[in-house]
């Protein structure tokens, strides 16, 4: 890697300071690869290696039938800065290489600042992560499909029962090595698919895809936020669940209660009806990442994740307390969950 970025810096970013070192930054669940670029001279990129076809099996059956001239990360970085919202600049593309290299925002990660922060400076970065949400989502609302491609293909009831049955195919058959019984598995995809109708038939928004703790960064004060590649139409309140349903980082209950509220009063909406979404929107994505996580130990090879299924699915289990039409998806799902009984 280091003679082809070499040659990038100086033939297509007339770059001559030679290159110290690479260093390997953490790259959570991608397909892409983060390194650190250290230059002679003192500066550093940030070099995004991206892979050969599709970014993650889901996106293969997202809506977007059109073609796009550049990479996701690029459009959806350009569109956002030209919004105000604060994210690492890409510096150059390199399409040989499939290289980006990207401004260097430092290591603090909001999921580190929480680690080492107490309770009451943890709710006030949440409250400052909640702010940045509106603020992206506000500044978003006037945005078209020719502005960026987030605004060109969606989430539909294809992606999210795709998502559900990712879950019962790694959560359930593979993690517990036998499949649903006839009549659960029935159970379990017709009670998901009327949860998918529910949620595509919110209204829909810029949606981040990915909006959590590990994907803030916080540079100077000021929170930018990262891992955006992926951002397409969606309901809003799947990134205020990606939030505060973090698999990283958990929060009280009553502490996602009032984070809620915080996050309603700002958008100017009604806290029960929101909730609702809140709750719905938890069983799916909670339940994707929990058969996330075994996909990527077994057929990636990165046993990393599945410390987080039982937090996961603790989320989905509270959520579907609150959800009494959904009882049914509940009472198909605590036989194959362990953490539950």
């Amino acid at each position: 890697m280091i003679k082809p970025l070499s040659q990038i810096l100086k033939d297509e970013m007339g770059i001559t300071s030679p290159i110290v070192n690479l260093v390997q930054l953490y790259g959570d669940a991608s397909y892409r690869t983060y390194s650190r670029m250290n230059l002679a001279d003192g500066s550093s990129f940030v070099v995004m290696q991206m892979p050969e076809g599709y970014a993650s099996v889901s996106e293969e059956i997202t809506n977007f039938k059109g073609h796009l001239d550049e990479p996701t990360f690029i459009n959806v970085a350009q569109y956002l800065k030209g919004v105000g919202v604060l994210v690492p600049t890409p510096h150059h593309y390199s399409e040989d290489h499939r290289v980006i290299i990207l401004e260097d925002l430092g290591d603090k990660l909001m999921a580190h600042v929480l680690e080492d922060a107490n309770w009451d400076q943890r709710l006030e970065w949440y409250r400052r992560a909640i702010e940045l949400l509106v603020q992206v989502q506000k500044s978003t609302q006037g945005g078209g499909p020719d502005d960026c491609i987030a605004f060109r293909r969606s989430f539909d009831t294809e992606l999210l029962n795709w998502e559900f049955d990712h879950f019962a195919e790694y959560g359930i058959t593979a993690r517990l090595g036998r499949p649903m019984d006839v009549g659960d598995r029935e159970a379990f995809e017709e009670q998901t698919r009327v949860i998918s109708a529910k949620i595509e038939g919110l209204d829909f928004g810029f949606t981040h895809r990915d909006f959590q703790s590990r994907n803030i960064i916080i540079r100077n004060g000021q929170l930018y936020l990262l891992d955006f590649q992926d951002a397409l139409l969606g309901p809003a309140a799947y990134d205020l669940v990606a939030l505060l349903r973090d698999s990283y980082f958990e929060l009280p209950d009553n502490t996602v209660t009032e984070l809620i509220r915080y996050y309603a009063d700002l958008m100017d909406r009604e806290h029960n009806p929101l909730s609702h979404e809140f709750n719905l929107i938890t069983v799916q994505r909670k339940l994707k990442d929990a058969g996330r996580f075994v996909y990527i130990d077994r057929v990636k090879g990165n046993p990393n994740f599945l410390q987080y299924i039982p937090r996961s699915l603790g989320y989905v289990k509270t959520a579907l307390e609150e959800l009494d039409e959904h009882q049914s998806l509940y009472e198909a799902l605590n036989r194959y969950i362990p953490e539950w009984q």
